[in-house]
């Protein structure tokens, strides 16, 4: 007959060990949920992080967009009004070949001339029946904005009677039939001795410097 022995205190023992590794194990599972939350965590916030990385690179290439429409809005701009300039003046401009030729067949040898400038300006007359009604009970029209062309010539005569040459020139000018129909008024604004000049002869020529005034008749501005 064999004898079997349990051994009680052995098995209550291992049975309380087991019983003090369970917090251990507790502690260790929720170690590592809390690690695995952390990773998730610092997952999704790089995710998020990444997405407003991208958005904020879209949103700087549409501001450099908006900025590049911007400039070139100010060059085409700049460009137009330049343009626009550029046909007002060729709209107003007044054509001088004619007035150059005109002037250039009669100026005598004796005059030098150191300067020819046109000065075009807008004149707006002055009308009589202001306020008033024309007949037909109707109001006068406003006059109409005129251009004006104005010629200066700048130069000097050479003789041994300086100022009897400008006056020459003066009423050449004014008698000359193509010139004098172009013009309202011609004016000598300045006349002044200046230093002699020395002719082929080895003579010494009286010298004056004048500037004359050409006043064009008007024309009815478009």
């Amino acid at each position: 007959m064999t004898a079997i022995t349990l051994n009680l205190l052995a098995e209550e023992q291992q049975a309380q060990q087991e019983r003090a590794r369970d917090p251990v194990k507790l502690f260790i599972a929720i170690g590592l949920a809390v690690l695995a939350l952390v990773v998730a965590w610092g997952g999704m916030l790089s995710v998020i992080l990444m997405q407003r990385q991208a958005e904020l690179r879209a949103l700087e290439a549409e501001w450099e967009k908006i900025n590049a429409v911007g400039e070139k809005e100010g060059e085409f701009q700049g460009m137009n009004g330049h343009a626009e300039e550029i046909v007002a003046l060729n709209h107003s401009r007044v054509l001088v070949a004619p007035q150059l030729a005109m002037v250039k067949d009669i100026i005598p040898s004796s005059i030098q001339l150191s300067q020819f400038n046109f000065v075009l300006t807008v004149e707006t007359p002055v009308s009589d029946a202001s306020g008033e009604e024309a007949g037909g009970g109707k109001r006068a029209p406003h006059p109409k904005p005129v251009e004006r062309l104005m010629l200066l010539m700048v130069g000097t005569a050479s003789s041994d009677r300086p100022e009897m040459e400008v006056d020459q020139f003066l009423r050449t000018l004014r008698h000359d039939e193509q010139f004098s129909a172009a013009v309202d008024d011609i004016q000598l604004r300045s006349i002044s001795r200046s230093s002699g000049t020395h002719d082929k002869n080895g003579g010494t020529q009286l010298a004056a410097n004048f500037t004359i005034e050409c006043r064009y008749k008007e024309l009815e501005k478009k």
